[in-house]
């Protein structure tokens, strides 16, 4: 902490591990440092070679020994002082050892071999160090300085194997790769062709394809490690996070050892990698390890490591560069990662590869994108703010039209346009993070010199915001992504879905960038279809941002999904156009006004509908009409199709009431569906009469009958309004009949009265409209006897039989047919009625019909007289007229 005060850096943000006791970084940067670790004013050239020198290894364990072998020029002595890089409270670097009067020796020159340019120098050894037990890892240099004061390095990396937060692997490859060592302007070879000297190798031009570990670095003697690496390391071991340090070499060697660490660094440039340093690494993010790729043009060609002359393993870098040189052929032929043979794009680990470069000293500003991410988080930066100098020299970005990293979450930080030195091409460059399935998060910088925004020991000024951004990712990576919020839902479902039947569809939350991020809280299905069979969801949370869901829905058409994250305050909704289901059933309509008229045509629609009600126009059956209406004009539709899926057809039906049209399926009965129509009756057209106490009644006694109002169809007309007037064929003029009379509800009960027996008619007629009329016929028989009537001859002769007639009649004068009293004779013949010639008693039966003939014989002469008399009711009696009784011969 005391260091920030140096650099002004008040709001650098610390990692939350950083002043852990046992964090042996933090410890070893509390031991007195020193600047003397930087080289003076006399550098050592590659031509004169005053000292030089390289070690028999790019990185030595604790309590393991590594070689120095040094050439002075003349021969001279020197001394070794040997320090660890790191902050020291600013000061950048620790002497651990100083070793003097060393005695040296001019070594051999290092020529080339003719074919593959190779420089590897056969040096004796000049000085073993035993690195002590107690020398805490990391990036190690050896300065030499001899007696004339001229200095260079030896660089290597001390590695203690322990587990850490951090490996920090030191990319020596690339070094090597650009070590034109000697750097003479004669006869120098490295990888690439504008520093390479002498003459032509099987590349083609004069530089190498292989170069060595055995020769010095050019220059100062380090490689590019204080160019893009120096900067990282020391704001690493400011900041206290526990490291541990590595090198390309040991990534190949040893891939296991990566996963002892939480989280992997690939400092400064990064350019050359073998399979197995890839394997390795892709590995690494596979179980779980962070990975965090710092500068930019990482993974970008393919080498191979092949063992010394002397037999030591990895000691020389094979890189052809071109697929029709390289004797290897598959996939370790060296050429770059994303070309044919390999076709292993470094965005498949890094999440961006190679856009292009600036010329060194030209960078651009990067341009922020995306500024929500955590990323960003205490920088105050916002989409479109330009961080100034930071994008350059080398720089990459993310390509859509090459394999992309599984991701669960993946944003990209920026977008900064750039000039391609090279093509002239305008493009952009990108910061990248992502999110592995197995959880590891993966940065990016997408730009060579992002360490030279964490310290001042670079070309540009120090950046607070830069060294926030990358405490974030560094803490993300050992205490855990803080939350994003989501920036938006969205729902993908299909385009179609069937009524009734299950579909699937999906759920994603997603941050600024379009990344997969975890909602606060769980997820509310709604849908437009609110029928009761809908299946939505339950409320449900989402896994890493995503999510598969079913549901059903059973209304036809243009339906909705909405999914609701009511903690983050977002809704998305996707459209589902719904077909019908199989069909059915089918649905009857009537579309003309209830109650429909008798006789008159009723228009319904047939529609072909699944179990949810929905019109399928597919349907494609024939259809049969039944009504329970069975009256003979009942006119039904012909079998018929349904044209898409609906019809309207005309029914006419007679009877009133409630009837019901049914239409069936012809091929499949149970694919049926009915209407119920209520059937009024026409307008009446004539009037029944009936009696309600039979078809007989007793003159004078009052007969209840009925009128009712019928239409053609002998339907009860209930609106019936007309006047009734009654009339009869019995004229008696003690006939009582109804007064004009208007019905109830089409209907009444009448009393009428008639007196003459015999079939009678009773007629009603409207008054206003005489068509409308109806009657009914009566058998009135005779009440009871009420008058005796004898009917006997004006003359008879003595002693003579002769017919008398007696009859019975009721009080309007009509036989009483039923009568069956008893009649008793006598006469004011004595003779005649002591000789018995009187009929005796007789009861009248139903055969006499209420009259009788009797036979009569008067005896005594001239004028008699005859009587008949109910037994039972002398008040029935008749005495016939005075008869005269002749004596035959006597006159």
């Amino acid at each position: 902490m005391f260091a920030l005060s140096l650099l002004g850096l008040t709001n650098v943000a610390l990692p939350i591990r950083a002043l852990a006791a046992t964090n042996q970084v933090v410890l070893e940067n509390q031991q007195p440092g020193s600047s003397g670790w930087r080289l003076g004013g006399l550098v050592s050239d590659d031509s004169t070679r005053q000292i030089k020198g390289y070690a028999s290894a790019t990185s030595v364990n604790q309590n393991q020994s590594i070689v120095f072998y040094v050439t002075v020029n003349p021969v001279q002595s020197y001394r070794i002082d040997i320090y660890r890089v790191g902050w020291y409270g600013g000061l950048g670097g620790r002497l651990r050892l100083s070793s003097t009067g060393l005695q040296g020796t001019t070594q051999q020159p290092c020529p080339p071999d003719p074919t593959t340019g190779l420089i590897a120098c056969n040096w004796t050894p000049s000085y073993t160090l035993t690195v002590p037990g107690d020398w805490t890892s990391g990036v190690y240099l050896a300065m030499l300085t001899n007696a004339a004061g001229y200095q260079n390095y030896v660089i290597f990396v001390v590695k203690d194997g322990r587990p850490a937060d951090f490996v920090y692997q030191e990319s020596v490859n690339t070094s090597q790769a650009y070590n034109n060592y000697p750097d003479d302007g004669v006869s120098g070879k490295s990888l690439y062709g504008y520093n390479s000297k002498g003459p032509n190798t099987v590349s083609g031009g004069p530089q190498a394809v292989k170069v060595s570990f055995d020769r010095p670095f050019a220059g100062q003697g380090v490689g590019l490690f204080l160019t893009w690496d120096v900067q990282l390391v020391h704001w690493l071991e400011q900041s206290g996070y526990d490291v541990t340090y590595t090198t390309d070499v040991d990534t190949h060697a040893d891939p296991q050892a990566l996963l002892r660490s939480r989280s992997f660094i690939s400092g400064g440039h990064d350019e050359y990698w073998s399979k197995e340093m890839f394997d390795a690494v892709q590995a690494a993010r596979d179980g779980g390890v962070n990975l965090a790729f710092m500068a930019a043009d990482e993974l970008h060609w393919q080498v191979r490591y092949e063992p010394s002359a002397a037999g030591v393993p990895n000691r020389v870098m094979v890189g052809y560069k071109d697929a029709t040189t390289d004797p290897v052929q598959g996939p370790t032929t060296t050429v770059q990662w994303r070309n044919p043979l390999v076709n292993r794009p470094g965005q498949l680990l890094t999440g961006v590869d190679f856009a292009g470069e600036v010329n060194f000293g030209n960078n651009v500003g990067y341009v922020v994108t995306n500024s929500s991410h955590w990323v960003y988080a205490g920088t105050g930066l916002k989409d479109g703010d330009v961080i100034p100098g930071l994008v350059g020299y080398e720089m990459d970005r993310y390509f859509p039209d090459l394999p992309a990293p599984s991701s669960t979450n993946r944003t990209l930080l920026s977008h900064s346009p750039f000039t391609d030195i090279f093509n002239g091409a305008s493009t952009y460059a990108n910061s990248s993070i992502y999110q592995a399935p197995s959880g590891a998060w993966v940065f990016a910088a997408g730009t060579m010199s992002w360490s030279w925004g964490l310290d001042s020991m670079s070309n540009i000024a120090v950046d607070s915001r830069i060294q926030r951004m990358t405490s974030n990712i560094f803490n993300a990576f050992l205490n855990g992504a803080p939350r994003t919020p989501p920036h938006d839902l969205k729902v993908t479902a299909p385009a179609t879905a069937t009524a009734g039947q299950a579909f699937t569809f999906t759920v994603l939350a997603e941050d600024a960038a379009g990344s997969p991020v975890q909602p606060n809280g769980p997820i509310h299905f709604t849908s437009g279809d609110t029928s009761p069979g809908v299946h939505l969801p339950a409320d449900s949370v989402l896994t890493n941002g995503q999510g598969t869901f079913s549901a059903t829905l059973d209304r036809a058409g243009s339906q909705t999904i909405t999914a609701s994250d009511a903690a983050d305050s977002l809704t998305s909704t996707v459209t589902v156009q719904v077909g019908p289901g199989p069909v059915g059933k089918l649905a009857l309509i009537s579309s003309t006004s209830q109650p429909a008229t008798a006789g008159m045509p009723i228009s319904f629609t047939a529609t072909a509908q699944d179990q949810f009600g929905n019109v399928n126009p597919s349907y494609a059956g024939i259809v049969h009409f039944t009504s329970s209406d069975r009256s003979p004009g009942v006119a039904l539709p012909p079998d018929s199709p349904l044209t898409n899926g609906q019809q309207t057809f005309s029914a006419t039906l007679d009877q009133a009431g409630s009837q019901t049209i049914i239409g069936t399926d012809r091929a499949q009965p149970s694919v049926t569906g009915g209407v119920t129509v209520v059937v009024n009756a026409a307008p009446a057209t004539h009037l029944v009469l009936a009696t309600t106490a039979g078809p007989t009644a007793t003159a004078g006694t009052p007969i209840s009958f009925t009128a009712t109002a019928q239409d053609q169809f002998a339907n009860v007309d209930t609106s019936y309004a007309g006047t009734v007037h009654f009339d009869t064929s019995d004229q008696s003029p003690g006939v009582a009949l109804p007064p004009d009379s208007t019905l109830t509800n089409g209907q009444q009960t009448f009393s009428a009265t008639l007196d003459q027996a015999g079939l009678q008619t009773i007629t009603g007629t409207d008054i206003a409209q005489s068509t409308i009329g109806g009657s009914v016929g009566v058998q009135i028989i005779a009440a009871d006897a009420a008058n005796l009537s004898l009917m006997a001859p004006d003359q008879v002769s003595s002693g003579q039989p002769f017919d008398v007639v007696v009859t019975l009649t009721d009080q309007f004068g009509n036989v009483a047919t039923g009568y069956g009293g008893v009649v008793h004779f006598s006469s004011t013949d004595f003779v005649a009625t002591q000789m018995g010639d009187l009929p005796p008693d007789y009861t009248f039966n139903s055969s006499d019909a209420g009259t009788h003939t009797f036979s009569v014989t008067l005896v005594t002469p001239f004028s008699q007289t005859i009587t008949v008399t109910d037994v039972a009711n002398p008040g029935l009696s008749a005495t016939s007229p005075p008869i005269a009784v002749m004596v035959v011969g006597l006159f």
